[in-house]
């Protein structure tokens, strides 16, 4: 038999035991609704540059982007990043260009369905090539940043299916302009 204080603090450690093992299924709970921390999208884009002036050119992008993705609300979380991506493949130029660099990205899902809108901005640095109206196709090394807005349908617990639609500011002596950039991807995220 505990007397005195002892037996306050085993009355008070029994209440806080109950309550803890009380919490345990909630908690189990919430971490299985949690937002995913990481996930990797495989992107395929498509690319153009250049104008009537210019000899079009750009072709498949194939990517793959990285993101650590934090959420800030009930709904809207926010992601950092890298990515990479290989410029030029079935296009007219006659090299392939490397783009690389950091992403930062925000996501929403106002709807109870399972799709979410997302804004993404990449600071890509790289050489891509470019053609000038008379053929001539040369690489040209920089800063190639790019803004792309989306959709994602998430079709099991763990894997989306991605449409996007982005920018990219190009600046060259060959062409400066903005190309265009429609883009599928598959995405997988724990």
């Amino acid at each position: 038999m505990v007397h005195g204080r002892w037996a306050g603090s085993a009355r008070t450690g029994s209440r806080a035991g109950l309550v803890a093992l009380s919490l345990l299924p909630a908690v189990a709970r919430a971490e299985e609704g949690a937002p995913p921390r990481w996930e990797i999208d495989v992107k395929a884009t498509y690319v153009v540059l250049g104008s009537r002036a210019t000899r079009a050119t750009g072709g498949i992008m194939p990517s793959v982007t990285g993101l650590r993705r934090w959420p800030v609300r009930n709904a809207v979380d926010i992601g950092i990043g890298a990515d990479v991506g290989l410029f030029g493949l079935g296009g007219d130029a006659r090299w392939l260009g490397v783009l690389t660099g950091p992403t930062a990205a925000v996501r929403g899902m106002p709807f109870r369905a399972p799709l979410s809108f997302e804004l993404a901005a990449r600071l890509d640095f790289g050489r891509i090539p470019v053609c000038n109206a008379w053929g001539l196709c040369l690489r040209y090394l920089g800063f190639f940043p790019a803004m792309e807005a989306g959709a994602a349908y998430l079709s099991t617990q763990h894997v989306a299916i991605v449409a996007t639609c982005g920018v990219r500011f190009i600046t060259t002596l060959a062409w400066s302009g903005v190309s265009v950039e429609p883009a599928a991807a598959g995405r997988i995220f724990w």
